[in-house]
């Protein structure tokens, strides 16, 4: 199928969701004519005339693929959706680089020079509902506040997005394959121990992408650092001893993310570092394939923990059954964060913890507070199964002194804390009868 039949059974379906969100929200007691979708307004930095890199509002960037700021979408029932995209005429900077995509031939295009255009363009739209970030364009166009991104619509909306069409699954898979190249340049320069800061560039110039492209920060942690989860810094220094590199990094085709991490080890590494990778790697594996539908996401973390307790219990880091590790929470301090998350527009996409379109949410566990999705799977969600296992010193400080101490072997967690931590992530799609990986097609797992 053509990109342009992709895209019109895309923009069929959006539209659709849309409807139906207008119709919840009626439902709920909020009639709107249409929705406003804003592409947002551009930010700049206090006190500066710099402006914050920009990125659309998600869900403007559903229904058109253009870069730059207060481009207008007008959704209404039973109405080919309308966009307004302002290309600004300016000797100050460029404008954005038109995008190769048929969406001029599925919607109706209108193009002007100035937001002022753009906002007469849109005619009449006082009754409709407002989805940006900015409230004060939605009052010049005399939508009142209550109208502003109001609960009762964006909770459908964010229902909806949850639920990716065939177009959007090829662009995560597409990103993807985009992000290969650089994962692969990484791994290449792993022998010669190539500094964090070299090893980003080579990663951005093998995918043939600015830092800004990027659809998040990429995290490449030589050793120790592999334990701080969202780590910056890009040191440019040749790393040591060099015995562990963590990268999680991405990129994005017509603004849909991917996001992948690996972990290699190299020689001299601690022999139960290396054992406890490759159990990681036929762990993830394993959480991989429990994605299918009616599945609750929950039920994939909590078999993350078991099987962390089964290889620290495995490894004698700790030094009990691998149920009793579980029920006491001793695996928590090793893997604090959540198995994954929803994955589209946005690298941690809206919709999973809602259990219903009206909003009604389960939140994430009392004893797993950073689980972002608690949703049961469907077909044509796409999640990421990222399980990790760390050696985080403020985590496991608190249980030198505890009551537990005794199941932890201090010696054996001092040696690998060098080592900084595990995480292994790919992009997984909720099929009709199981899943289809995304992304482990395109990047090899580190045994492979």
């Amino acid at each position: 199928m053509s990109l342009q039949q992709h895209f019109a059974d895309h923009i069929a379906q959006v539209t659709r969701a849309t409807e139906d969100a207008l119709a919840e929200a009626r439902r709920a007691g909020a009639a709107f004519d249409g929705v406003v979708f804003h592409a947002g307004t551009r930010r700049y930095y206090h006190a500066d005339d710099m402006a914050v890199h920009f990125r659309p509002t998600p869900h403007f960037a559903r229904f058109a693929p253009v870069a730059g700021a207060d481009h207008f979408v007008l959704a209404r029932q039973g109405v080919r959706p309308k966009l307004v995209q302002v290309v600004p005429r300016d000797f100050w900077y460029e404008a954005p680089a038109a995008v190769d995509h048929p969406y001029a031939g599925i919607l109706e295009v209108v193009q002007v020079s100035t937001p002022e255009e753009a906002r007469a363009q849109l005619g009449g739209v006082s009754g409709c509902a407002y989805v940006g970030n900015d409230p004060q364009v939605a009052a010049t166009l005399g939508i009142p506040a209550a109208a502003v991104e109001p609960a009762t619509l964006v909770a459908p909306l964010d229902w909806g997005r949850a639920i990716k069409t065939t177009y959007e699954v090829e662009c995560v898979r597409e990103a993807g394959r985009m992000a290969a190249p650089g994962h692969a340049a990484v791994r290449h320069g792993l022998a010669a121990r190539r500094s964090e800061r070299e090893l980003h560039m080579d990663y951005l110039n093998a995918c043939g992408i600015l830092e800004s492209d990027c659809p998040y920060g990429n995290i490449i942690a030589w050793d120790d650092r592999a334990a701080t989860l969202h780590y910056e810094t890009k040191r440019a220094t040749r790393p040591d001893p060099g015995h562990v590199l963590l990268i999680d990094a991405g990129a994005a085709c017509l603004g849909y993310a991917s996001d992948i991490t690996r972990t290699y080890v190299l020689d001299g590494v601690h022999p139960v570092f290396r054992a406890l990778l490759d159990g990681m790697e036929t762990m993830q594996r394993d959480l991989v394939r429990m994605v299918a539908p009616g599945v609750p996401y929950v039920r994939i973390h909590e078999a993350t923990h078991r099987g962390v307790a089964k290889l620290l219990c495995a490894a004698g880091i700790l030094k009990t059954t691998a149920e009793e590790a579980f029920t006491r929470g001793l695996t928590r301090p090793f893997f604090p964060h959540g198995v994954g998350h929803h994955l589209g527009l946005q690298v941690h996409d809206v919709g999973g913890k809602q259990v219903t379109p009206r909003g009604d949410r389960v939140d994430s566990p009392q004893n797993h507070p950073f689980l972002r999705t608690t949703r049961d799977l469907a077909p044509g969600h796409i999640v990421t199964i990222e399980p990790g296992l760390y050696f985080i010193p403020m985590l496991l400080e608190p249980f030198r002194h505890s009551p537990d101490a005794a199941a932890f072997d201090w010696k054996l967690i001092d040696a690998l804390m060098p080592c900084g931590g595990i995480r292994i992530e790919d992009d997984v799609l909720v099929t009709a009868t199981g899943y289809e990986d995304l992304t482990r097609p395109f990047i090899p797992g580190h045994r492979d």
